[in-house]
């Protein structure tokens, strides 16, 4: 059973729709976009031979921590020794042992205003029979009055040493604009994606077209492009109207000259002799 009309073009909605939603939702790694302004925490990013950033614990002197923006540690003497170092973003160190305090995530969110950072499924919390994972949730505040990028600040430590608190006074958590490429704004411009959209629907026009007349109407050649009567006749309206600028716009030149014309006087006469032979 061949599919109707109304299928072929759900079918090809449908697609648009996919399509549109994948090029909406192309986020560069490390940015959010809230309230229509532009964040982007790559410039905390720590790689090659950076060092870890390492936060202020103020008086609690109990635990070191190590940890990272969008990356993995950078540090190779971590003290673990478990498949769970893989993908260590956040990591603490008490007494002589290391844990892993969350895996790498590369997607900053907000949870109302605030715009934070979550590393989750690190190390099983103690006393919790490997139910629960540690994690390390890191809040940034919009801050230009900090030196530098400004550190990050331990919060909270539970009391089962399981979630661990970071606050961070940063510029980097102060909205952006949004530029094409890499760096500090990343993406596609708004007359980028538009013309992307554009083009996806022509697309989608001519390919839903084509299958649908190729299958349901067994057209061939030329005639399987979509509504292709109406487009033969816009290309003969569009080409006649061309030829008929070009003859106005371009006129040839005459040349042919008259010579020994009848003045008015002379044709005055013809008309009077012609009357009178009427008389």
């Amino acid at each position: 059973m061949l599919p109707s009309k109304t299928q072929v073009a759900t079918i090809a909605i449908a697609f648009l729709a996919l399509a549109i939603g994948a090029k909406a939702d192309d986020q560069p790694d490390c940015t959010v976009t809230h309230s229509g302004k532009f964040y982007d925490l790559r410039p905390l990013m720590r790689d090659g031979n950076d060092k870890d950033w390492s936060p202020d614990t103020g008086a609690d002197t109990s635990m070191e921590f190590k940890l990272n923006v969008c990356h993995t540690v950078l540090s190779t003497n971590l003290d673990v020794k478990d498949p769970q170092a893989d993908n260590i973003a956040s990591w603490g160190k008490r007494s002589t042992k290391g844990y892993s305090l969350g895996k790498l995530s590369k997607n900053p969110m907000f949870r109302g205003d605030s715009l934070i950072l979550e590393y989750r499924n690190g190390h099983d919390c103690p006393n919790t029979n490997s139910i629960n994972k540690r994690s390390t949730l890191i809040r940034f505040i919009c801050d230009n009055s900090v030196s530098g990028q400004g550190n990050p600040y331990l919060l909270s430590n539970a009391e089962d040493d399981c979630n661990y608190w970071f606050e961070w006074r940063t510029p980097a958590a102060c909205p952006v604009e949004k530029t094409s490429g890499g760096g500090g704004g990343g993406g596609g411009s708004g007359g980028g994606v538009f013309g992307t959209i554009v083009g996806i629907v022509i697309l989608v026009y001519i390919a839903g077209g084509v299958a649908y007349n190729r299958i349901v109407h067994n057209a061939r050649g030329l005639k399987q492009i979509p509504n292709y009567k109406a487009w033969a006749e816009a290309f003969d309206f569009i080409k006649d109207m061309v030829f008929i600028l070009i003859s106005k716009c371009y006129r040839p030149r005459r040349t042919q000259t008259y010579h020994n014309l009848p003045v008015d006087s002379e044709i005055n006469t013809l008309i009077d002799d012609f009357e009178d032979d009427e008389v």
